[in-house]
């Protein structure tokens, strides 16, 4: 009875959204407010119903329903993917409910989140390759859709063309890995399709287009244009897009990851993820309006998850991008609030900062303070077998503890500062490591081993680190304040979307 129950309840998470969209298409002029309260109704009860299937996942058990290419299955990968997904879309369409209140177009958004919602459980269930895909495609229409929210807007039509171009590139892409890995292994099942061990051409040509797919949705380089594009779009709209969808490239990677790695595609990975890291990070720093510093932010966010994807630590991966989801949605829903508040700075003096002997003691405590966290973290993970990935990642939070501690020992510069900056760092670097321990625990039974080697890690630190050294070297040269300007002007102009052609593509 209750195994019935429980497959009743992973039917009824899928169902729910996709018959609130159903409902919108049909109600969502005549009744709007209505409309989107079923909307957040529906995403509210699928989380609920994802923290009852949490439950069952941790007892060990996987629940299942559907048969052929609509089998889906629960594990516990899923359920946490089903938290992201339907946390976020309450949040976003409960947000809507003000924000789109008495906009004629509020109907079409609550279509456009239900559809994209129900798409997004499916990608992370589906227990075939066709299945997968399906849901890839469908919430990848579902986006256009909501980018298209106000169709009368030059910038908004310009950014459903751009991401329409990269989604029909990826979803290409996908498909036809999808026939060659099912014309190989005679199964679309994903299981099956791993125990075949398909190996030759045609799974390094099958896993290099799954990998060209997860980097088109996650608009890393050279499929990064179309990202800045949607800023048109309604806020809300931007939430789900920053904090779900972009996420797929990874949750693509993730569902994929029993398949064959060749380490052609795992090098792939990596490069395209730390390019742009560093190409989203760089023009973040000189957007001036604060929905574009988001949007190239979440650029080099993915860039982090596809290089923690190209390294094989899939629950990093997770933890990663559940993170981000949230956070992303929180910075994007409260972005007006933020530009009202710079308003209200605006005329607030800037305090000066500080030079000479403090700014050495502030920078002697940003080398010293994350070393003291990293020596803490590494001592935590020593206990047992782990992949070395797992120390490398270490060092990059070393460099990312670095830079925020130089920033605070920046406005105090003293012993109480330095103390204040250890009693926070210390602790968030070992909390960040026992919670990578924890979630790769939970989902070790769901995800498959490292299987990128110890020798090809430690190379990708130690390139970087090099890299890392030569950039804190340049910064004495007396040539680097015309570098400065000229990556500048550079970063600014790349950044910039040209309106003025879109608002010819009528």
């Amino acid at each position: 009875m209750w195994f019935e129950i429980e497959k009743s309840a992973l039917t009824a998470l899928v169902a729910t959204p996709l018959l609130a969209a159903a409902a919108a298409s049909v109600l969502g002029r005549r009744a709007p407010a209505l409309t989107a309260r079923l909307g957040v109704a529906a995403a509210g009860a699928g989380f609920l119903l994802a923290a009852m299937l949490a439950t069952v996942a941790g007892r060990g058990a996987v629940v299942s329903t559907g048969t052929g290419v609509w089998a889906i299955a629960a594990d516990r990968l899923a359920v946490v993917l089903f938290l992201l997904i339907f946390g976020v879309s309450t949040v976003a369409q409960a947000f809507a409910l003000r924000y789109l209140a008495g906009d004629r177009r509020a109907g079409w958004f609550t279509g456009g989140a239900g559809l994209l919602t129900a798409a997004s459980a499916v990608l992370v269930s589906a227990t075939t390759l066709v299945g997968v895909a399906i849901g890839w495609t469908v919430a990848g229409i579902a986006l256009c859709l909501l980018l298209g929210t106000y169709p009368q807007l030059p910038s908004a039509r310009d950014g459903v063309r751009r991401a329409g171009v990269a989604f029909l590139i990826g979803d290409a892409a996908l498909w036809i890995a999808v026939a060659l890995l099912g014309l190989a292994s005679g199964s679309i099942t994903v299981t099956d399709v791993a125990r075949t061990q398909i190996g030759g051409p045609v799974a390094v040509v099958a896993v290099l287009l799954i990998v060209v797919a997860a980097l088109s949705r996650s608009a890393q380089i050279p499929f990064h244009r179309w990202l800045p594009a949607t800023l048109s779009a309604p806020t809300p709209v931007s939430a789900l897009l920053h904090a779900g969808v972009v996420n797929a490239g990874g949750i693509l990677l993730i569902r994929m990851s029993p398949l064959p790695n060749p380490a052609v595609a795992a090098g792939l990975l990596v490069t395209a993820g730390t390019a742009s890291m560093v190409y989203g990070t760089t023009i973040m720093l000189v957007k001036p309006d604060i929905k574009g510093a988001l949007a190239y932010s979440t650029m080099a966010q993915m860039g982090f998850m596809i290089v923690t994807c190209g390294l094989g630590l899939w629950a990093a991966t997770v933890l990663h991008l559940v993170a981000h989801g949230f956070y992303k949605a929180t910075l994007f829903l409260s972005s007006g609030s933020a530009i009202a508040r710079a308003r209200r700075h605006a005329a607030l003096p800037i305090a000066p900062r500080p030079s000479g002997r403090r700014r050495s003691l502030g920078v002697a405590c940003a080398a010293a303070l994350p070393a003291l966290a990293l020596y803490a973290a590494v001592r935590l993970i020593s206990a047992g077998p782990h992949h070395p990935a797992e120390q490398a990642l270490l060092l990059f939070a070393w460099v990312s503890g670095a830079v925020a501690t130089w920033g605070w020992m920046q406005r105090r510069s003293d012993l109480a500062g330095a103390l204040l900056a250890a009693a926070v760092l210390v602790p968030v670097a070992v909390g960040y490591v026992a919670i990578i321990n924890a979630v790769s625990e939970f989902l070790a039974p769901a995800l498959p081993g490292a299987t990128i080697s110890a020798t090809t890690v430690w190379a990708t630190v130690g390139l970087t680190l090099i890299l890392l050294t030569a950039i804190a070297g340049l910064r004495r040269s007396p040539a680097i304040t015309t570098a400065h300007r000229l990556v500048y002007t550079h970063a600014l102009t790349a950044g910039t979307i040209d309106s003025a052609t879109s608002g010819a593509r009528r």
